[in-house]
């Protein structure tokens, strides 16, 4: 493994190398961007630029730059007002809003009360189609008495009730988003967007109506470059001057020796894991999982492969989450006890020491460098891993269907552990997030009691069983939290890193020397 990591730095080196010509063919150079312009780059496409429907990480990143929400999440993952000024919860089914005055969107209207009630039931509306309509199933109705006040009722008591006021809001009558790739709705937060190519770029200019800090950016220019290599080269000639969570390791240390860049590492909740369908009889059987478990090297991957940007994952929750419980079955790398396994679910090694169990393992290309180190893991124990790869949009369409047999993904900015029955409890299969069609009737009970339970520390208790179950019984297997990653120009100042990724920071950056936004009169 340690002389697999040497080479592939090495094909990295030289691949950076071999791209620097077409860089400079391609004419991008710092001249190129208006003064108070900074460019992030991406590696995928936002998938929606309609913050009612998009759900993947890009579109969230891009959208919570536009969009205000009646809570957000801060750096301490607490729950502070964005739009809404004071919040009361006079009963345990029962929120009241009270919105700050004098909000508005980028094109004049106000933001009130109206917006907000208008957006929620638009994503209700099963014709808007939105992926985000599951997530608001305990909402029973939401009102809005005057033109400030919001008041959210749910139909039981709902412990992660304010998770459902962190959706991005639009103008009262917004229509559905439109097929083609284009700009999305007017939103009420620092930026607005000028344009939008999907696959190419998002131009975002500073929402006039808005307040900003002197010398904070006045653009911000989104670049989809798929291509890591391609990114850090950008980095390395300040074409690109932010890039987050999506360069790899092996070139970090190469960036770091360019003196007018800087890297930003904190912890991060972000959560790898190996995902099955259990419409799959094979992968049905914990057997056959637990010997998967068994089989993966995670700890060799976090210190080879990541460069130790990650830490090795117990579950859904990191350490720092108020529910966090590591005292659960773990799977240390043991090939012998993987073979073992297989062998009790019935699938003995033939003569080539290979068994009777083949996996399709589906990925985009920019995940297909770690399915094949999976794929030489499992091959080790006699699993023969098919490693299929598509582009991220049809990947993803498949994976929200749950047309997949094994796959890895990540959830992004866990907060509230009512995420184990998002994504576990039986009645969450697709359209909902439960894409693996898992039912385990313990799991659903507890799961259900931890979203009633309002008192906090009867919660903690509950999700500790949760947290014990889950590993046992591994409808996730569990791979590493990723560390948050930023590489930057070091022009922009006061960058401050979010445990979710989040780069709502971009906003109150600072711009040294030349560029610096004027601001706001």
């Amino acid at each position: 493994m340690v002389s697999a990591r040497i080479a592939h730095a090495a094909r990295v080196v030289v691949s950076i190398a071999a791209s620097a010509v077409l860089v400079a063919s391609a004419g991008c150079d710092r001249a190129g961007h208006p003064p108070g312009t900074i460019q992030v780059d991406f590696e995928i496409s936002p998938l929606s630029t309609d913050p009612r429907i998009g759900t993947d990480a890009a579109s969230s990143r891009l959208n919570e730059l536009i969009f205000d929400s009646l809570m957000k999440i801060d750096r301490n993952g607490e729950f502070v007002g964005d739009l809404a000024e004071r919040v009361e919860r006079p009963t345990p089914t029962e929120i009241i809003f009270h919105l700050r005055r004098e909000v508005r969107f980028s094109d004049g209207r106000e933001l009130t009360a109206r917006d907000v009630k208008y957006t929620y039931e638009s994503i209700e509306n099963p014709e808007l189609r939105s992926p985000k309509r599951a997530s608001l199933k305990e909402l029973k109705a939401i009102e809005a008495p005057d033109d400030f006040t919001v008041v959210m009722t749910t139909a039981n008591p709902y412990a992660p009730a304010l998770e459902m006021a962190t959706e991005g809001i639009v103008p009262d009558g917004t229509p559905p988003p439109l097929k083609s790739a284009s700009a999305g709705p007017p939103g009420s937060g620092p930026f607005m967007m000028l344009s939008f190519t999907r696959d190419e770029t998002a131009k975002l200019e500073r929402n006039p109506l808005h307040k900003f800090e002197p010398n904070s950016p006045a653009a911000i220019l989104i670049k989809i470059v798929p291509d890591a290599t391609v990114r850090a080269l950008e980095l390395a000639e300040g074409v690109c001057d932010f890039s987050g969570n999506n360069l790899e390791a092996d070139v970090l240390p190469w960036l770091r020796a360019h003196p007018f860049l800087k890297i930003s590492a904190t912890p991060g909740t972000t959560y790898k894991y190996l995902s099955f369908n259990f419409r799959d009889a094979r992968l049905r059987d914990v057997r056959v999982r637990r010997a998967i478990a068994y089989a993966i090297d995670r700890a060799t991957i976090v210190k080879s492969m990541l460069r130790d940007s990650a830490r090795v994952a117990t579950g859904l929750l990191a350490p720092e989450n108020w529910a966090y419980d590591g005292d659960v079955t773990a799977y240390p790398y043991d090939p012998e006890r993987s073979r073992q396994l297989l062998d009790e679910a019935g699938y003995p090694a033939g003569a080539d020491g290979m068994r009777r169990l083949q996996i399709d393992f589906k990925t985009t290309p920019e995940g297909a460098r770690l399915a094949e180190v999976f794929q030489a893991m499992l091959q080790r124990v006699g699993i023969a891993l098919n490693v299929r790869t598509v582009e991220f949009a049809t990947y993803y369409g498949e994976i929200q269907s749950g047309n997949f047999e094994m796959t890895s993904l990540q959830w992004i900015g866990i907060n509230d552990p009512n995420q184990y029955y998002m994504v576990f409890n039986s009645t969450q299969t697709p359209p909902g997030m439960n894409r693996e069609y898992y039912s385990n009737p313990a799991l659903d009970r507890l799961v259900e009691a931890g979203m009633r339970t309002i008192d906090v520390d009867e919660r903690k208790k509950i999700y500790a069983q949760v947290q014990r179950l889950a590993a046992d019984d591994l409808p996730y297997v569990s791979l590493w939290w990723s560390d948050n990653v930023a590489v930057m120009n070091r022009r922009l100042a006061n960058f401050e890193p979010y445990p979710n990724g989040s780069l709502r920071s971009l906003a109150t950056l600072t711009l040294q020397g030349p560029g610096g936004a004027e601001p706001s009169r």
